[in-house]
C-alpha cells in the first residue's frame, strides 16, 4: 500500500499548492472524484482474496478521509482569507 501512501502525499500536495477554491475543487475531483485516483483504488479489491478485502478497503477509506481532512481544512483558508481580503477591502 505504499501506492497509497504517495498518492495522500501528493493530493496533499496539490492541496496545499491551491490557490483558490475553484483550483481546490479540481483537486477534490481528481482524488476523490467519481474516476479519481483514490476513488479507482477501491477497484483494486476485487482483485484480493475476499479475507483481504475489508482491511484493504479500511485502509483506502483512512486515506480518502485523510485527504477529505485535508481538503476541508485548506478550503476553511481560503474561504477566510478571501473574506479578510474583501473587509480589508471595503476598510479602505
Amino acid at each position: 500500500m505504499s501506492h497509497l501512501a504517495e498518492l495522500v502525499a501528493s493530493a496533499k500536495a496539490a492541496i496545499s499548492q491551491a490557490s483558490d477554491v475553484a483550483a481546490l475543487d479540481n483537486v477534490r475531483v481528481e482524488y476523490l472524484g467519481k474516476k479519481g485516483h483514490l476513488t479507482l483504488q477501491m477497484t483494486t479489491l476485487r482483485e484480493l482474496p475476499p479475507e483481504e478485502r475489508p482491511a484493504a478497503g479500511a485502509v483506502i477509506n483512512e486515506a480518502k478521509e485523510q485527504v477529505q481532512q485535508a481538503l476541508n481544512a485548506r478550503k476553511a483558508e481560503l474561504e477566510s482569507a478571501a473574506l479578510n481580503a474583501r473587509l480589508a477591502a471595503g476598510n479602505d
